[in-house]
């Protein structure tokens, strides 16, 4: 989806639409964003499966995301 931009004249704010076309090549591709995504989804199961090891206990889920996170992304880096 579009975002507009505003764009200011001496005497009126007008808005123009964004396309993909005014993006810079810096935006990241639909890849990978999917990629982005799948890493996630990884990210998110192995963290559930730390909770489910510690007995379902509550209050360290951002610890067991970081730990999810060290595990995976290092297990990438190995690759």
């Amino acid at each position: 989806m579009a975002r507009p931009q505003k764009t200011t004249t001496s005497s009126a704010t007008t808005t123009k639409r964004l396309t993909t076309h005014d993006m810079t090549s810096s935006s990241p591709t639909q890849q990978e964003r999917q990629d982005t995504n799948g890493l996630q989804g990884t990210i998110a199961a192995r963290a559930y499966a730390l909770y489910e090891e510690r007995g379902y206990r509550h209050g360290d889920d951002l610890q067991d995301w970081v730990d999810a996170e060290r595990e995976i992304l290092s297990r990438q880096s190995l690759a």
